[in-house]
């Protein structure tokens, strides 16, 4: 089976850019077929050759294709309706439905109908280089690309890659008597739709750029017992899809990996009620997601997780070499034991890097064991929740956050994990770390699956080579590093030699979210008892006068502000890290605030000629309107955002006044800044200061 996924993937070659298309005719195909072309800019209608295009989508619709056959829309058209053509090609002759000519690709606008392009019990059709819009202003069942299997004979070798997919206004609502509406609602969908419809032999969905569609992004969808085979979901890129990320229903062997997802739940077609989840199967055996990323994914009743291995999944459910950060809902959602079907399913999750995160929860029990091993765990605004009380086994991983508890019960386990930051180790755990592990920057993820440097360990750490031996634990690391079947491994994701790490640019060292949208409060969150679930709002702050990437001078010295996306890092909380600061100038300025009146830290300026100096780092509260010794107001926010649980839970407005400053330190005359070492601190301490931006001026 993996080897028939490769070789589609192979045969689709590289991911198509949509941005800038350029005469991307159809491919090749081992049988020669007729090329039949569309152009619905041209004033007359014509017979579909290249010298008399079509100029509607009657053309295409009324014509039947056959193995070998070429479907191209001119680029930088735009047609209107629903594409529906008809015919099958074979396994060594597809038939080809992508663009011509020079420009954007062609725009299928499907203008509100149910479907935008759509296949019904067809074969080896490859639909790449389009985009897909469906906009409506009332939302029903509704999709950008809609593949369907309805009749009982099995369908094969659907391709879509390469395509831009949005704004397609499905249904957002997953509760009610319209909740079937949801689930049948993307911005691709491949589905064989009753219990008697026949599944498909190969599906790749590959390379497409999915955002603006309600009721989720990328779904494989099935009914009844038949399942799926050849199924490879790989390198998406999903974007404020309103619901989940990719849903695998009914498919056996389905592999999944190189996606990212981040926003889910917002956007032009937002979620309204129920549940989502980022990745996740259904009704499938043996699934693999892997080398995924989902972020800030939005709250829903109870779900909003990364992960989740779900109701009728058999075999092993497998999660390994993933990255999540700032889900509403957390990490993973464990419904495989009587959530409506089976029970004895194993799930793993293995080598995965998790950032405010840090949620592990079950809907029901069950006889499987779920085995959750050599995971990087970094949560600084956040508790760990975990209520999987049955038949866990929780091995070599590390966990940092400021508190929160592990769920004990029977067939659950403990072994070789690392506790840091304030919350204790699970009981029964006799080889737990609780001393620091050494991470090289924990907390500085980013929003990529290679952004996550900081989650080495340092030279030194406690958990190089402590963990125990895990038995077929899939060989390598988060990070590509080998894993031996009988060496103690690493504690946590990375087992590669410890690292000793050279100063870094600040915004590499961002290691805490204290700005958010106030469209996903969600996202970010400040951590201590009194501000936990707090942060600066992005738009007032822009109405005070700093918004994200906006530069602003204070005391002679210019600031960036904000450099990334919303919900990402965006400070440094100060914990004796060293920075690189450079340039000449007669001060040195530094941009934050602090929280809970953290009390002035002692730091260290490093100069190019090799000596230092110390320096006081003192930075007003946030919630202060009077500065403290030497510090300027920057920009005074009117209300400040929040979310009212840790995970999940309601997301307002709170009205308060949330405060930045700036604060100077002299510099001697004729010397070049290097870097500066910040005073000490505690990544999870709510009592803390805080820096977004560090700079030379005068």
């Amino acid at each position: 089976m993996r080897s028939r996924v490769r070789a589609t993937l192979a045969a689709v070659g590289a991911f198509v850019s949509v941005a800038g298309l350029t005469t991307l005719a159809p491919a090749a195909t081992a049988a020669v077929g007729g090329a039949y072309y569309v152009d619905c800019s041209a004033p007359a209608a014509g017979d579909g050759s290249a010298a008399a295009p079509w100029n509607t989508l009657a053309g295409p619709n009324g014509h039947v294709f056959g193995p070998g056959d070429s479907l191209a829309l001119r680029a930088g058209t735009t047609c209107t309706g629903t594409l529906a053509p008809r015919g099958s090609g074979a396994e060594d002759a597809p038939i080809t439905l992508g663009a011509y000519g020079s420009g954007p690709a062609p725009v299928v606008n499907g203008n509100g109908a149910p479907y935008a392009v759509h296949l019904t019990d067809q074969s080896h059709w490859t639909i790449r280089g389009l985009r897909v819009t469906n906009p409506s202003p009332a939302r029903a069942q509704r999709t950008g690309i809609q593949v369907d299997s309805v009749s009982a004979v099995p369908k094969a070798g659907i391709v879509i890659t390469g395509n831009e997919v949005h704004d397609t206004a499905g249904w957002g609502d997953k509760t009610g008597t319209n909740a079937p509406w949801y689930v049948y609602s993307a911005g691709i969908m491949v589905r064989h739709a009753s219990g008697t419809a026949g599944p498909f032999d190969g599906i790749t969905v590959t390379g497409n750029q999915v955002h603006d569609t309600g009721g989720g992004a990328v779904k494989i969808s099935g009914d009844g017992a038949s399942r799926s085979t050849a199924v490879h979901i790989a390198g998406n890129t999903i974007r404020e899809a309103g619901g989940d990320g990719i849903v695998v229903h009914n498919a056996v062997a389905p592999l999944v990996e190189h996606n990212t997802a981040l926003d889910l739940g917002l956007g032009n077609y937002p979620f309204v009620a129920g549940n989502f989840a980022g990745m996740w199967p259904y009704n499938s055996h043996n699934p693999t997601f892997q080398f995924n990323v989902v972020g800030r994914s939005r709250p829903s009743t109870f779900d909003s997780t990364a992960w989740d291995c779900d109701i009728a999944t058999t075999g092993t459910c497998l999660f390994q070499y993933n990255y999540s950060f700032g889900n509403a809902g957390g990490w993973y959602l464990n419904c495989l034991g009587n959530c409506g079907g089976s029970t004895a399913t194993d799930a793993v999750l293995r080598y995965n890097v998790s950032q405010d995160d840090c949620r592990m929860v079950v809907t029901t029990g069950g006889t499987g064991i779920t085995h959750i091993y050599n995971n990087t765990f970094i949560c600084p605004s956040r508790p760990m929740e975990d209520t999987i009380s049955a038949n866990k086994r929780v091995t070599n991983n590390v966990f940092v956050a400021p508190g929160g508890s592990f769920a004990t019960g029977t067939g659950v386990s403990y072994d070789s994990n690392a506790y840091f930051g304030g919350i204790a180790p699970a009981p029964g755990d006799s080889r737990a770390i609780t001393s620091d592990p050494g991470l090289v920057a924990p907390g500085s993820g980013g929003e990529g699956l290679a952004e996550v440097t900081g989650y080495r360990l340092r030279t030194g750490s406690p958990a190089l080579g402590s963990g125990a031996v895990v038995a077929a634990n899939g060989g390598r690391d988060y990070f590509g590093n080998p894993v031996s079947a009988s060496a103690s491994p690493n504690r946590g994701a990375y087992n590669g030699p410890g690292v000793t790490p050279a100063a870094l640019p600040l915004s590499a060292a961002y290691n805490q979210v204290g700005v958010t949208a106030d469209a996903n409060p969600s996202a970010g969150g400040l951590s201590s008892a009194t501000h936990s679930g707090r942060s600066f709002s992005a738009e007032a702050l822009a109405a005070a006068g700093l918004a994200p990437g906006q530069q602003v001078t204070s005391g002679g010295v210019t600031f960036t502000f904000h450099r990334g996306a919303l919900g990402s890092p965006d400070h440094v909380v100060a914990a004796g890290q060293t920075v690189q600061v450079t340039g000449t100038g007669s001060k040195l300025g530094l941009l934050g605030f602090s929280t809970s009146h953290a009390p002035a830290g002692t730091g260290t300026l490093r100069f190019r000629d090799g000596s230092t100096q110390p320096f006081t780092l003192g930075l007003t509260d946030w919630w202060d309107t009077t500065p403290v010794t030497g510090n300027v107001l920057v920009a005074r926010a009117t209300y400040q955002n929040q979310h009212t649980s840790p995970y999940n839970g309601g997301t307002a407005r709170y009205a308060h006044t949330a405060s930045v400053w700036a604060q100077t330190i002299p510099l001697p005359a004729g010397k070049t800044l290097d870097a500066v070492t910040l005073p000490q601190g505690a990544l999870t301490s709510g009592t803390a200061l805080r820096i977004f931006d560090i700079a030379v001026g005068g």
